[in-house]
């Protein structure tokens, strides 16, 4: 799911962001930054993934893991592990 903070872009804004962005998944606008200010998002993007517990396994920045094939490989044996 896309987040956009409302403190940061317009609902306009975002939507022109996701228009071009052709985005394939949910994207919400959130007015008053609501959930930066709950899940403690401080920097973006930031990217959670949460397992069949509802409890968050994983946080971080996906570009982070872009030609790092290290990394990736252990994003994916604790998904595994996870699911």
């Amino acid at each position: 799911m896309e987040i956009s903070g409302g403190k940061l872009a317009t609902y306009e804004e975002s939507q022109v962001d996701w228009n071009a962005w052709k985005l394939t998944h949910a994207a919400l606008w959130d007015k008053d930054n609501r959930n930066h200010k709950s899940y403690g998002i401080a920097s973006w993007p930031t990217a959670y993934i949460i397992g069949p517990d509802g409890k968050v396994f994983w946080e971080g920045n996906p570009a982070m893991l872009l030609r790092r094939e290290k990394e990736v490989a252990k994003l994916k044996k604790l998904i595994e592990e996870k699911l």
